[in-house]
């Protein structure tokens, strides 16, 4: 099999083609489904931003009648037909876009964004003189090498409105933190784990703690095209963070509150101090943490921290300790233990 060629085209060579009947999106061994609405919008948002994007492959060959060269998208096709479909004015872009092109038509851009967008380099791999049969095992051989996506990165290729752009933010923000503590692994970070860890401590922020991740698709869905607690829940995110840098410093690594589930439970005694949670019914003054109370905060985490460490050293623990220590060591991310480490800090750290 030849090598493929490698070139540079823009939105309107692949306009100029299809305007030719040179081009052909929808060749037979192409067995994806269409994008929708949000996808594509959000794809056009990255090209105005100039972000890179994944290279598209194409076949070329000759027409039937061998009066023309015919250009195959045979991976890479929503890519092509979301930009192309836009500068037809197909569509308009989606309103929680953070940019001035938001809810926008092609036609209602400035010329400058058009021409960003008419001449985006996209990285071409051109096969020719392939047949269909070595067409797929070309990409049979390019999926071997494929990773399996986890249910953060389908998450990511589905959603792209207000709650998502919230926690995308968060964890962003916040990578230092993450990795100072060394809460998660880089390979964590590249797979989204933290991402998907943010979403979690916000929505129980705004509707207390769930029983494992399942809500966070719903929450995703619910503030898709609104999310009007966004400033207040970054706000608090960020002064509870701080609070816990402010307390453990740099202690937190060495206890095993850096775990995500306790991390969590963690955040969300920290928030039920200083706001309340929702649906906690431990009494709170609902402000911000004292020194002392951040010593306490401190004493509390190491202590806990110690009866785990000690439990799987085969040591004995009080009933009260044993019940954060099996809530800490098996089905972290329930509803039960959830609760059972957040009391126990609260009261650990503030009764």
């Amino acid at each position: 099999m030849k090598v493929p060629s490698r070139s540079v085209y823009t939105p309107l060579d692949f306009s100029q083609w299809k305007a030719g009947n040179g081009l052909s999106l929808t060749p037979k061994f192409q067995r994806r489904g269409v994008w929708k609405p949000a996808a594509r919008s959000f794809f056009i948002d990255s090209l105005l931003r100039g972000m890179p994007v994944p290279p598209i492959y194409v076949r070329q060959t000759q027409s039937e009648n061998r009066d023309r060269v015919v250009r195959e998208v045979i991976d890479g096709q929503q890519r092509v037909a979301a930009v192309l479909a836009y500068m037809e004015g197909d569509y308009r872009l989606s309103r929680t876009l953070q940019a001035d092109w938001a809810n926008k038509t092609y036609e209602q851009l400035t010329q400058a964004e058009r021409d960003r967008i008419n001449t985006f380099p996209f990285a071409v791999e051109v096969f020719h003189g392939i047949s269909d049969l070595e067409v797929l095992e070309v990409f049979s051989r390019l999926n071997t090498y494929s990773v399996p996506l986890n249910q953060q990165e389908l998450r990511n290729g589905r959603f792209f409105g207000r709650f998502k752009q919230c926690v995308y933010a968060l964890a962003y923000e916040h990578l230092e933190v993450w990795r100072r503590h060394q809460v998660f692994t880089e390979q964590n970070i590249a797979r989204m784990l933290e991402v998907e860890f943010v979403s979690e401590v916000v929505i129980a922020f705004i509707a207390g703690m769930q029983d494992k991740k399942k809500s966070i698709d719903a929450f995703c869905e619910k503030y898709d095209e609104s999310f009007s607690e966004r400033e207040r829940v970054e706000k608090r995110f960020r002064e509870v963070v701080d609070d816990v840098n402010a307390s453990l410093e740099d202690d937190l690594k060495e206890t095993v509150f850096r775990r995500p589930p306790l991390l969590y439970s963690l955040l969300c005694a920290i928030y039920h101090r200083r706001y309340g949670l929702p649906g906690t019914k431990l009494a709170t003054p609902k402000r911000a943490l004292t020194k002392d109370e951040r010593m306490s905060l401190a004493s509390a985490v190491r202590e806990l921290s110690e009866k785990v460490e000690a439990v799987k050293q085969g040591e004995a623990v009080s009933e009260a300790h044993r019940l954060f220590v099996a809530a800490s060591l098996q089905q972290t991310d329930n509803i039960r233990p959830r609760t059972e480490r957040f009391n126990a800090i609260y009261r650990s750290a503030f009764a």
